[in-house]
């Protein structure tokens, strides 16, 4: 049991050494509080939601970045994505985005 303790340390020490652990600090997301984007737009047949969410999503990446900076701004980095899309009449749709913003 104790040389199997002593190689596996000697395996991790050696890994560690020549930079082939799995994980590194850089590696790490670091995320910031949750931005919000909201956007309204007009269309039929989901026409109008498709706009609105682009929209959203486009407002929600400025936000990030005059909040927090550019490399906040990537949409695919956001955690906690939380959509609201519904359409309050017969053509007008609205959607809200709430995510967190994320580096890597």
């Amino acid at each position: 049991m104790r040389t199997t303790t002593r190689i596996a340390a000697l395996a991790i020490a050696a890994a560690a050494t020549t930079g082939l652990t799995t994980f590194s600090a850089e590696a790490l997301p670091r995320c910031r509080a949750p931005v919000e984007g909201f956007a309204t737009a007009t269309g039929i047949l989901g026409a109008g939601s498709a706009k609105a969410r682009e929209e959203a999503r486009i407002r929600w990446r400025r936000t990030a970045r005059n909040l927090y900076g550019p490399r906040y701004a990537d949409f695919r980095n956001a955690q906690d994505r939380q959509w609201d899309c519904k359409k309050n009449a017969i053509l007008l749709a609205k959607c809200v985005v709430v995510a967190r913003p994320c580096r890597y």
